[in-house]
């Protein structure tokens, strides 16, 4: 996340001139299958934590919103990939617009996790305590 075309080529140089440029493309790649995971942990988890509240209810919400921040975490990642397929062609230099529009994915990549680990966490820490509390209001059967 340079933000710097100048910067994103001269990595892209120090690839190329050290014969790795080809495990980058591979690395790229394989990080599909590691966004289709992301994405589909994130709405599994997110879900799950949902159910322990009641519909239109904050631990509720806060689960569906964690599985909505994790998908579009995953798909700016996936748009930052592709991206950088696009740069890659390149090669005399990576005009600045397309830098800032690159970063801009993986800025937006990072934000969108982080909100939707912190909505996860959240969410299972209400839900838990919630169950917790109801649990120890139910009348006991004597």
């Amino acid at each position: 996340m340079a933000f710097d075309g100048a910067t994103t080529f001269g990595y892209y140089e120090t690839m190329r001139a050290a014969g790795t440029f080809g495990t980058y493309i591979q690395t790229q790649l394989f990080d599909f299958a590691f966004i289709a995971s992301v994405i589909l942990f994130g709405i599994c988890l997110g879900t799950l934590i949902a159910r322990m509240g009641v519909p239109r209810k904050a631990t509720y919400m806060m689960g569906i919103g964690a599985a909505f921040f994790a998908f579009l975490g995953g798909s700016f990642d996936a748009l930052e990939n592709l991206t950088s397929f696009g740069l890659m062609q390149f090669e005399n230099g990576i005009p600045q617009i397309l830098a800032y529009i690159y970063s801009g994915f993986a800025a937006l990549k990072f934000i969108s996790l982080t909100i939707a680990m912190a909505l996860a966490l959240a969410a299972l820490i209400m839900g838990v305590i919630s169950k917790g509390l109801g649990m120890m209001r139910r009348p006991t059967a004597d």
